[in-house]
């Protein structure tokens, strides 16, 4: 019993010097120093945008073609016999110059048939007329006070007459029409593209002896997407350069007139222009040769009132943070007009003067707290990303 008590008190007895412990060291702890957090806002970097008039040029590319190109062809058939010795591709012709013949003989005896015809016709007219006059003095000896009928003074026989005569010019004229088409010329100053007939060769008419245009009368087509087609001016200057063998070679080029529809396929509008001599050029490439691929510059593009965003602050599908004047961030939508390799020039979404965020943000949360880095930051920033 007395090992019992014993045990009891000496539990009671730790207890309450434990307790008596624990209540001490609360009351001499020692108090730790509190301090203010102090929250930090990230730091960006910005740049101010400003509101301008933007002139820009636009790029093109295009095939030269000939403006003028025709097929060459016979208005009469027959055997060729005669053909220019320089008949060949790549040969030069100026604008009259005899090309090839067609064996004239049978188109020279229609020529002396249709003259045999017409003084036939003109000989049957006069003895026609002479024999009106006769019938006309016959009836006013005969006739008395009555008037002589259209078939009484030969009218008929006399309109029928005429015309034999009418259709027998017309008859020499073709005859005389086709004897001169048994030469075939150039019709203007003209290169051959192509031959497909020669010396010997029976041809009809219509027959494609060859293919030639005109090596002096170029253009080009150039194809635009429709943002720069709307906004493409009406008159300006188009410069045309190619790279051939190491030396850029340029010549200018006018615009003559727009195609007016839209091509399906790359949704772009095209637009003709005419290239001009370039005469300070080596002979040879005073002008383009025909099927040479060519890059195109057209100046006096205009965007009034657009701000340029540097292309590094846009995200996603033209969405950029801009930091206001409480510098809390906002999320925008641009309205882009126009991008470049620097900038995208935006007509909506920005105004003049506000500050675009450069710096990637993670998690961007409209409304929270930025601090635009300073000058001295940002060149240093910039000095050690270089």
């Amino acid at each position: 019993m007395k090992t019992v008590i014993t045990t009891i008190v000496a539990i009671v007895t730790v207890l309450g010097l434990t307790i008596l412990g624990v209540h001490l060291l609360k009351a001499n702890a020692p108090q730790a120093e509190k301090k203010k957090r102090i929250e930090s806002a990230p730091v960006v970097e910005v740049e101010v945008v400003s509101k301008d008039e933007l002139e820009f040029s636009l790029e093109s590319e295009g095939v030269v073609g000939a403006r003028r190109e025709t097929i060459l062809s016979p208005q009469v058939g027959g055997r060729l016999a005669v053909v220019d010795d320089n008949f060949e591709v790549g040969a030069t012709y100026k604008k009259g110059h005899i090309i090839a013949e067609i064996d004239s003989i049978d188109y020279q005896a229609a020529v002396a048939q249709a003259e045999s015809t017409l003084a036939d016709a003109e000989l049957a007219l006069i003895q026609e007329e002479a024999r009106a006059e006769q019938a006309a003095r016959d009836w006013e000896k005969i006739g008395g006070d009555k008037p002589a009928s259209d078939l009484v003074l030969r009218v008929p026989f006399l309109i029928s007459a005429k015309a034999r005569v009418t259709a027998a010019i017309a008859s020499r004229d073709k005859a005389k029409a086709d004897l001169a088409r048994t030469k075939i010329v150039a019709p203007f100053d003209c290169r051959v593209r192509s031959v497909n007939m020669n010396l010997g060769a029976t041809i009809v008419p219509g027959a494609q002896l060859g293919t030639i245009y005109d090596p002096n009368n170029l253009m080009i087509r150039l194809p635009f997407s429709l943002d720069d087609y709307a906004q493409l001016p009406d008159k300006t200057d188009v410069t045309l350069f190619a790279d051939i063998g190491g030396k850029v070679y340029e010549w200018k080029a006018e615009m003559m007139w727009e195609l007016g529809q839209v091509d399906q396929k790359t949704l772009s509008s095209f637009v003709l222009a005419k290239i001009i001599a370039n005469n300070d050029h080596p002979y040879r490439f005073h002008l383009p040769s025909p099927g040479m691929f060519l890059n195109a510059t057209v100046k006096g593009g205009v965007l009034p009132g657009v701000v340029a965003v540097p292309r590094s602050a846009v995200r996603g599908r033209n969405q950029i943070l801009v930091l206001n004047g409480e510098n809390k961030l906002e999320l925008r939508e641009l309205m882009v007009a126009r991008k470049n390799a620097d900038y995208v020039f935006a007509t909506q979404g920005v105004a003049d003067g506000e500050m675009v965020i450069l710096t990637k943000v993670d998690m961007p949360i409209p409304g929270m707290i930025l601090e635009p880095a300073k000058v001295d930051q940002q060149e240093e920033g910039k000095n050690e990303s270089k």
